[in-house]
């Protein structure tokens, strides 16, 4: 119980001290929502002084990496498309994404409150005292479990709005499950602009969700029409083992990428979901 009490106690202390509070989530999720076994990714919450970002933890460890002396530039990619970003205290984030052999980087905006309704069941959890919230969002339902004991109104995704940190949250059909792993605290704001409100070496473009839609349907209905555009004769170039030889095979592999493209494309947000032709 001493030790408990010690350890919220300096919680409380790197809360109210330092600049960035980091939350690392696994989460566990269905790509293919018919498949049984999930992927996992380990995710993060950073709580800055006026923003709140969540991305994939793959991106700290190429940001890491890349300040060693010597080592090749690398980068990370996202795997979940889930990367944002908030003004701290508001439901409006910033979306960053990019469609997958595209050099482009988007950003658009979304409004995301979410009506919770607490309710009066209870559990502990890794010395948290937790408490249950069910909400309605992006066309599914959602159970959360928070704790007073941390004083933040945030958690993992959009996820925010309760009287203190979401620890866990899954939807119903259990497609996507967010659980706290670990946390850390920076003296200084974590500086996530090379790789968060900058792609690397691309700057975003502004777009509105619709255009974001539009951008993936044309994708889908010619996903290598820029390779074919800009092939060249002496490129090496590698698509699910096969070496391409002559941009004419693109043409073959359209039907097979849009078949994975369908299969493997199970949103978060089922009420934002993209519906590609049969």
């Amino acid at each position: 119980m001493k030790h408990l009490i010690f350890t919220v106690f300096c919680l409380f202390a790197q809360l109210y001290f330092g600049q960035t509070h980091r939350f690392i989530y696994e989460l566990k999720y269905k790509s293919d929502s018919l498949q049984k076994n999930y992927q996992t990714q380990e995710m993060v919450l950073d709580v800055d002084p006026s923003d709140v970002k969540f991305y994939e933890y793959g991106f700290v460890e190429k940001d890491s990496l890349k300040k060693l002396p010597n080592h090749q530039y690398d980068q990370w990619t996202s795997q979940t498309g889930q990367t944002l970003k908030r003004k701290k205290g508001t439901n409006i984030n910033l979306n960053y994404a990019q469609i997958r052999m595209m050099p482009y980087y988007y950003v658009f905006e979304s409004n995301d409150e979410i009506e919770w309704s607490i309710q009066k069941e209870t559990k502990t959890l890794a010395g948290y005292k937790l408490q249950k919230a069910t909400a309605k969002f992006g066309g599914r339902k959602w159970a959360a479990w928070f704790t007073t004991d941390i004083p933040i109104s945030e958690g993992p995704y959009k996820f925010r709005g309760l009287p203190g940190l979401i620890l866990f949250i899954e939807d119903k059909e259990q497609n996507f499950i967010y659980s706290f792993v670990r946390n850390k605290n920076f003296a200084k704001t974590f500086d996530t602009i090379d790789f968060l409100e900058h792609h690397y070496q691309m700057n975003p473009i502004r777009i509105i969700y619709n255009t974001w839609k539009r951008l993936n349907l044309d994708f889908y209905n010619d996903p290598y029409a820029r390779m074919r555009t800009d092939w060249k004769p002496d490129w090496n170039v590698e698509i699910n083992g096969r070496k391409i030889k002559a941009k004419e095979e693109f043409n073959e592999l359209t039907k097979s990428t849009q078949q994975e493209i369908k299969k493997y494309y199970n949103p978060i947000e089922l009420d934002k979901a993209i519906h590609y032709p049969n």
